[in-house]
Formats: C-alpha cells, structure tokens, sequence
C-alpha cells in the first residue's frame, strides 16, 4: 500500500514544479536576451545547413533555363490539356477549355458556341483513342447514354464530375514531367522557420515572439515560392512570347516579387532592433534562400525542364502574328488543318488572341477552309449568328471557361445518371 501512499504526494510535487504561485512569479527575474553574437550564429549555421541541403539535390532539378528556340509542333506525348497544366499546375479553367478543344480538334466532340456551349459526341469519331486525361474526359462529359451536354447551371454536378478526373489523370501524367519535393528539401523548409523563430524568441525573450515568427515564416516560405514560380513564369513569358500583354506580364511578376522580398526586408528589420542588423540580414537572406529552394524543388524534372522549353519555343511560334517575322523564324505555311491542330495549344499557352488573328487572316484569303480550319462547329446554330470568325472563336473559348469556372461556385448532388 506505500506506492499508493506516496502517489497523491508525487502529484502535489509535479504541480508545485509547473505550477508556480503567482507571488513567486513575481519575485522571479525576467529572462534576459541573448547576446547578439549566439543570434548572428545560430542564423549562420542554419543558412549554411539550408546551402548544404540544396546543394545536395541540386543535380537532380530539372533546368528551366537554357536557349529558347520557336518550335512549330508540340512536344511528342504533351497533349494541349497537359500543357496547360503544366503551366498552371493546377485544373483551371483554362486546362478544361485546352482539353474540349483538343477533343473537338481530334474529331471527338463538336461545340456549338452561345451562353451555354454545348458539346455533342461525333457520329463518327476516329477509330484511335485519345490520351489518357482526354479519354476521362471525354467519358465524364458525354457517357455512353448522353449523346450531347449543354454547360449550363443544370448540368453542374456533370462538370465537377468530369473536373475531378481531368485532374486525377492530368496529375498521373504529369509525374514524370514535375519533380517532388525530396526529404532533404523538406528538412530545409522547415529549419529556416524554425531558426527564424528561436532567433526571435532569444532576441525578445518571449515565447510568443517566437510562436509568433514561427508560424508567419512557415507560411511565408509556401507562399513565396508560389510566387516566385509565378514571377518567374510572368517573365518568360514577357520575353518569350510575342502574343502576350506585355505590361500584364511586367505587373505580374513585380507583385509577385514585392511579396517575395517585400515580407524578409520586414522581419529583418523587426529582428535587427533587438539583435542588430547583422543578425536581421542574416534572417531575411535566409528566408529568401530557403523560398528560392522551395520554387526549385517544385520545379521540373529533366523531362519536364526540356519540355517545358519546347512549350516556350511553340508558345513564341503561336503567338507571332507577323509575316515577315514568321519568315524569319523558319516556320512553315500556314495550313487549315495546322491551324485546327494547334489552335487547342494556343489555348493552353495562353496566345489564343494572337493565333485567332493568324487564324482570321488566312481564312480572309481562303474562305473555302473555314470548315476544315475552324476548331469549333460552324453549322447554322452558332457560327453564321457571330460576326467576324475571330470573334467567334475567342467567344466560344470565353463560354467554356465561364461555364467552368460557374460551375465551381456551387456544388450540387451528383445524380445517379451523371456517371452512367
């Protein structure tokens, strides 16, 4: 019976340890800062283990940079669908429009423009199959007892059907093209907070500093690579592409990078009236060395760095509209069932603007190919009620994003007969 004694004794011991009455509280000194010189070095050594760890993958990232030359076909096994995600890493409305136009473009479906596009199965679609994410699609949208489908408010639950597998099979297919992050990078997004944040408590003397630095420096590190990855994207394409906007393009990148460096230069600043500013300029070049190995480890594979290249060099070619200098780049005449093959791409690289205007000055000249040139349906119900064939075809990339992106603003039940 002694153990059972003793145990009310040994609790009252533990509360008395953790649990100290508020006079003695009083009584008790406040902890001092720590000196500058162990804050300087713990930041120091936590940049040189981040130098470490990024230089022990840095061999296997995958290069974005490199010459750029126009490319005038896509890259072997990137369907337009693929390429527009790889672009925007993510199912947005723009992948969704890539994909129905490469499946109206390989004469699977045919889409009648208006408020509510619709889609309807060919008659007579070709015998081979199409990639993997157009096939899920393609099966989502239009099963086999649904001839046709009308991308209004009703048909909601069909769209975020077909939404989901787009993006499970556009994620399978993108592997071998995107990188993951590796352990030793995940160690090192991790260690700069945490470095960050005892810097902080030491400097103040204060846990909540701490839990407070802590936890905005994690998230910051996510945030800005996302937006250094986007800045970096804006820029290429400033450069790069000759269709695009270019003060958007400009805009874009410098807000990203306002966020980028913007949110170090101010936490330095805060470290550095209590530790110095060797110590602040310790923690912000941290911070932002640790964002710049976050964007590179999402980065490409060797795979996807060389292909993502090629999207560049056919983005330029796409989005060239001047003859002379389409003569320059080498590229070849333009055909109608060139234009009808690329025109999905152009979507998905974003100078569907400027190829709908290469597209509308050949068929100036060769009006009798429209029917095989356009990518949309050019029947009774839609195309003659548009004026001006470039109008039209932006009108009815415009419809399907809106469709798409309407129907993620709300989510109803899905039906038993939507995935018949």
């Amino acid at each position: 019976m002694r153990p059972t004694a003793s145990l009310p004794a040994a609790i009252a011991a533990l509360a008395a340890a953790l649990f100290i009455p508020t006079g003695v509280q009083a009584a008790r000194p406040a902890p001092a800062p720590a000196g500058p010189g162990l804050i300087v070095g713990l930041l120091a050594g936590a940049l040189l283990l981040t130098l470490v760890l990024i230089a022990a993958r840095v061999r296997q990232t995958g290069r974005t940079a490199g010459v750029v030359i126009p490319r005038f076909e896509p890259p072997a096994g990137v369907s337009a669908a693929l390429a527009a995600y790889l672009t925007d890493r993510s199912v947005t409305s723009r992948v969704f429009t890539a994909a129905v136009a490469e499946l109206a473009a390989l004469g699977f479906v045919s889409v009648v423009g208006g408020p509510k596009p619709r889609i309807d199965r060919a008659p007579r679609p070709p015998e081979e199959r199409p990639p993997l994410e157009l096939r899920a699609l393609l099966e989502a949208l239009l099963p086999r007892r649904r001839p046709q489908i009308e991308l209004g408010r009703e048909h909601a639950a069909v769209l975020l059907l077909a939404r989901s597998e787009l993006e499970r099979n556009l994620a399978r297919r993108a592997a071998p093209y995107l990188r993951s992050k590796p352990a030793a990078a995940m160690v090192g997004t991790a260690l700069a907070p945490l470095a960050i944040a005892a810097a902080a408590g030491l400097a103040y003397a204060r846990l909540d500093a701490a839990l407070l630095v802590g936890v905005f420096s994690y998230a910051y590190v996510f945030l800005a690579a996302s937006a250094l990855r986007a800045a970096a994207l804006a820029w290429e394409r400033y450069r790069l592409v000759p269709g695009q906007n270019p003060l958007r393009e400009l805009l874009r990148a410098a807000g990203n990078l306002v966020l980028v460096f913007g949110v170090p230069l101010l936490g330095g600043l805060y470290l550095s009236l209590a530790a110095g500013a060797a110590a602040g300029a310790l923690a912000a070049v941290l911070a932002l060395v640790t964002v710049w190995a976050g964007e590179r480890t999402s980065a490409f594979t060797p795979k996807g760095a060389e292909a993502w290249r090629h999207l560049l060099g056919l983005a330029r070619y796409l989005g060239t509209t001047d003859e002379r200098e389409l003569r320059r780049l080498g590229a070849p005449e333009d055909a109608p069932e060139t234009l009808r093959r690329l025109y999905p791409y152009a979507i998905a690289l974003g100078v569907e603007s400027a190829f709908a205007k290469r597209l509308d000055r050949y068929l100036d000249r060769f009006p009798e190919n429209a029917r095989t040139a356009l990518l949309w349906d050019t029947g009774p119900e839609s195309y003659p009620r548009i004026p001006g064939r470039h109008t039209y075809s932006l009108g009815v990339s415009r419809s399907l994003q809106n469709a798409y992106e309407q129907a993620g603003a709300y989510t109803p039940r899905i039906q038993p007969d939507d995935r018949r």
